[in-house]
């Protein structure tokens, strides 16, 4: 049994749903109708370029010349899954693979920037878009949040295990495949790593833990990244260190003091903090070669 807990945990006596605050289910009904009506759910060709309300320039160029990145669509049982792909130029053989499981805002410029940041560190990375079923993620955050909130808990499990399974036979991966999940999409690959023992190792960004009584099917070694002031996955996280230390998890979890949700978040400045971000991501490519290798 591994585990490390560094730092306090938000504590709170109430717990309230991420997505509490969407509108109901009629109005994103009208709105995925809009949605593909506006670019048709099987258009995966181009996916737009999303120009959020809060962008900022990217760590790594969509051009750069040390990668190479493209748009990808995985079959499957509903359509077209599209996806952003990114590697290293150079021709260096099979490479470790991650995945990129975006927030509630969708897949914004800020993950694909994620994607090719890891592709530079060795990796080969692909970023689902779990909007894709309704036309894929809007380039407008309140749209966006509101169609990525349509997707429900089963969609998001059966697009992350075709995401999976891709990377294990594209023949640009190794066998080894990871995972990195931000908020709504970290608890989809904290799902993930209960049921797929493809998986070979998960970073968790501020996400709800699984049910306890899941836990002891976890066999990748995790490692959690929390906020300080998350007020929706901090009560939940005594009980799940108690379930991981139970079940000999191999697990490090650590905690960034005064920091929100989004802390990693460059293109947030609301919530951005750069030296706990820094930090963070030193500590999850670390982690991803030490596992994944």
């Amino acid at each position: 049994m591994d585990i490390s807990v560094i730092g306090k945990h938000w504590k709170s006596s109430s717990f309230q749903p991420d997505l509490e605050s969407l509108a109901n289910l009629q109005r994103r009904m009208f709105l995925a109708r809009a949605v593909r009506y506006a670019v048709g759910i099987t258009t995966i060709a181009a996916l737009p370029l999303y120009i959020m309300e809060h962008t900022s320039a990217a760590q790594i160029a969509a051009d750069d010349l040390r990668i190479r990145s493209e748009r990808v669509a995985l079959d499957a049982d509903w359509g077209k899954l599209a996806c952003y792909f990114t590697r290293p130029n150079a021709d260096t053989g099979r490479l470790p693979g991650v995945i990129i499981s975006h927030d509630k805002w969708g897949l914004t410029p800020h993950f694909e920037d994620v994607a090719r940041r890891l592709a530079l560190e060795g990796f080969v990375a692909l970023a689902p878009d779990y909007a894709s079923r309704f036309g894929g993620t809007p380039t407008e955050s309140g749209p966006a949040l509101e169609v990525v909130g349509m997707v429900t808990k089963a969609d998001m499990d059966a697009d992350t295990q075709a995401a999976l399974l891709w990377l294990k036979s594209n023949g640009k991966s190794s066998e080894k495949v990871g995972a990195v999940g931000f908020g709504l999409g970290a608890t989809a690959i904290d799902a993930a790593v209960t049921k797929e023992p493809a998986l070979n190792g998960a970073v968790i960004f501020y996400g709800h833990p699984p049910p306890l009584a899941d836990v002891g099917n976890i066999k990748a070694p995790l490692m959690l990244n929390l906020a300080g002031k998350d007020q929706f996955v901090g009560p939940e996280v005594p009980a799940f260190v108690d379930a991981v230390k139970k079940a000999n998890v191999k697990a490090e979890i650590f905690t960034y003091e005064n920091t929100e949700r989004g802390f990693d978040d460059d293109s947030d400045s609301a919530h951005y903090s750069a030296e706990a971000a820094k930090l963070a991501w030193s500590r999850t490519i670390e982690f991803l070669k030490a596992t994944l290798s």
